[in-house]
């Protein structure tokens, strides 16, 4: 898993060198996009190029942002509000209970956008307002090969690009509990280029759409069933495909639905002071739009307190650099990790703590590990949010889903019975506390830092 996650965070750092990712901005201009890649069922082993090519589709011009997570159980009704569209590559069915199922449908009714591609037809057979949300359900995959595949709408935003036909390799589906009737047929297989005696074959009229749209109330839905081949997701046709068929089902973006602030100004260390001092340290300094632990210094907070937020950050180590990210902190303790929870930032390969999921980068230190090592090549930057609302905390970084963990749950305290926090009693219990972070003694540096309350 770590190797497939270093090629894609490679490819995204070169993006990075570019200059072209972005941090948030104070109005919201482009669409937010969830891709969701959790595989309940058969896992497709094209999925982590897909990530790394929608990645870079909407960094690279600035297209969509996207945020990916292979962990479809955070999709609550908060998380959703973020989004514009929520993007599926997804197989079986997937851990939602009944609550979520209704506040993903009424996302998407109330205008929400919906793309599924691929094995996204392959899920949730069970729940059949799902089927009726998508249009249809996955009925096996009579062709794998080079076929040749009708343009019907040619003039639609989604594949004005594709002219009146093209050839393409990949698995092709056919589906059942779908019609044409109940969406607006974009591609469809021609079936001079295949075997239509195929004892797989069970659509009796000979009708194979391969990429439609449809309406859900005030949402979109566009799916698409292309996209099983590495070689497809490497085809800039299918790219635009995809990528026409986000913007389309995103329609006008939600127009600065969260103000974002500045915790750090890029010139000064206003809004910054030592852990139980009323000034910062001079080990912390303002250099070229960073700030920068240059010196022996100590840790630091915020001068203010935040409850519900969403942190957004980038930071940088040098080689076996260990630094940390702290919320909930209360000044009571004697040292600022007595109270607050860490989002752990160190270069995994040159330090110790990386051997350890639990203590690697982007943990909750010590007691919640990530998904995957997600960090780029040392010396870049790397982007993070935090996000805390209600107790609910959420790690991300270079995009992805790293974890969610729930203060105070059973989980949650089991867990720090069995860590180094269990004799503190203020660990993680102040709802407003200020944000730290951590001098470690070594150089770290920081810059984009902002910051949203959350209602």
């Amino acid at each position: 898993m770590t190797q497939r996650y270093h090629t894609i965070i490679f490819a995204l750092a070169t993006i990075m060198w570019m200059g072209l990712l972005e941090a948030p901005s104070t109005s919201q201009t482009v669409p937010r996009v969830l891709y969701v890649t959790h595989s309940a069922g058969f896992a497709h082993a094209v999925l982590p190029s897909s990530e790394e090519v929608l990645l870079t589709l909407g960094h690279s011009d600035n297209t969509f942002r996207i945020d990916i997570t292979r962990d479809a159980t955070i999709l609550t009704s908060d998380v959703l509000s973020r989004y514009d569209v929520v993007v599926f590559y997804t197989t079986g069915e997937l851990p939602l209970n009944p609550q979520q199922q209704k506040d993903f449908l009424a996302f998407i009714r109330s205008g929400g956008g919906f793309v599924g591609i691929h094995s996204a037809t392959d899920t949730f057979y069970d729940w059949a307002a799902y089927g009726e949300l998508l249009g249809g359900y996955f009925d096996n995959h009579p062709w794998r090969q080079d076929v040749t595949v009708k343009v019907e709408s040619p003039d639609h935003p989604v594949t004005k690009h594709l002219g009146g036909g093209f050839q393409i390799s990949d698995e092709i589906y056919q589906f059942k509990s779908w019609t044409r009737e109940n969406v607006n047929v974009l591609l469809s297989l021609d079936i001079s280029s295949v075997d239509i005696d195929s004892p797989l074959v069970r659509r009796t009229d000979n009708d194979f759409a391969l990429a439609w749209t449809k309406s859900y109330g005030a949402g979109r839905v566009f799916y698409t069933a292309l996209g099983h081949e590495e070689a497809v997701w490497r085809d800039d046709r299918f790219q635009r495909l995809v990528a026409n068929g986000i913007l389309w089902a995103a329609g006008t973006p939600k127009e600065t639905r969260h103000e974002w602030q500045p915790l750090f100004d890029g010139q000064t260390t206003q809004g910054w002071r030592g852990y139980n001092r009323d000034t910062i340290p001079d080990g912390w300094q303002a250099i070229n739009g960073t700030l920068t632990r240059v010196s022996q210094a100590g840790d630091i907070l915020t001068t203010a307190k935040y409850e519900n937020f969403e942190l957004s950050f980038e930071w940088r180590l040098e080689s076996g650099g260990n630094s940390g990210i702290f919320f909930r902190v209360s000044e009571e303790g004697a040292v600022i990790w007595h109270s607050g929870p860490e989002f752990q930032l160190l270069h995994n390969a040159g330090h110790r703590d990386g051997n350890d999921p639990i203590t690697s980068a982007g943990s909750n230190y010590a007691v919640n590990p990530p998904i995957a090592d997600v960090t780029r090549p040392i010396g870049t930057w790397n982007t993070s949010r935090l996000i805390v609302n209600q107790g609910q905390v959420e790690h991300w970084m270079n995009g992805f889903h790293l974890l969610s963990y729930e203060i105070n749950s059973p989980d949650w305290q089991e867990r720090v019975n069995t860590s180094k926090f269990v004799d503190l009693p203020l660990y993680g219990r102040t709802p407003l506390g200020h944000i730290g972070i951590q001098d470690h003694g070594d150089p770290v540096s920081f810059r984009n830092v902002m910051i949203r309350t959350i209602n």
